[in-house]
C-alpha cells in the first residue's frame, strides 16, 4: 500500500504530460473570404503543425478527415509554393514540401490542395494528393 501513491502519482504525471502534448501548441487565425486559395493552403499547414485543430478541422471539408485532441497528422515542413490556378469558386494549389508523421504515406516532393469556395464565402479543401 505505500507505494500505491507513488504509481498513482506517476500515472497523473504521465496523464498530464500527454494532455499537455496533445494540446494546440498557439491559434493559427482562419482567413477570410477575401483570402486567396495560397493564403488558405499555408494557414492549413500553419494549423495542422501547430496542432490547432479547431482552424484546421474549418479549412478541410474532404470527408473523414477531422483531426481530435489526439489525432496524429501529418507534418508539414520546407514548404516551397508553386502555382495556383482556378477561378473564383475553385483553384488547385501545388507545392513541394518535407513530409513527416501521419500514416507515413506521403513522401516528400510534390503535394498539392484542391479547393473550392463554400456557401460561407471561405475557401475549403476539398481533395489532397501528388500534383
Amino acid at each position: 500500500m505505500r507505494g500505491l501513491p507513488l504509481v498513482l502519482g506517476l500515472l497523473c504525471a504521465a496523464g498530464l504530460a500527454v494532455a499537455t502534448w496533445a494540446a494546440p501548441r498557439h491559434h493559427v487565425p482562419l482567413p477570410g473570404p477575401d483570402a486567396t486559395p495560397r493564403r488558405v493552403v499555408v494557414a492549413y499547414i500553419d494549423a495542422v503543425n501547430a496542432r490547432d485543430f479547431d482552424t484546421a478541422n474549418a479549412i478541410d471539408a474532404r470527408p473523414g478527415s477531422h483531426l481530435g485532441r489526439y489525432s496524429l497528422p501529418m507534418q508539414t515542413h520546407l514548404v516551397r509554393m508553386g502555382r495556383t490556378t482556378g477561378d473564383a469558386t475553385s483553384a488547385r494549389v501545388l507545392f513541394t514540401a518535407d513530409f513527416s508523421g501521419g500514416d507515413g504515406t506521403v513522401e516528400d516532393g510534390p503535394w498539392g490542395y484542391e479547393l473550392q469556395r463554400g456557401a460561407d464565402g471561405r475557401w475549403h479543401i476539398t481533395d489532397a494528393g501528388v500534383s
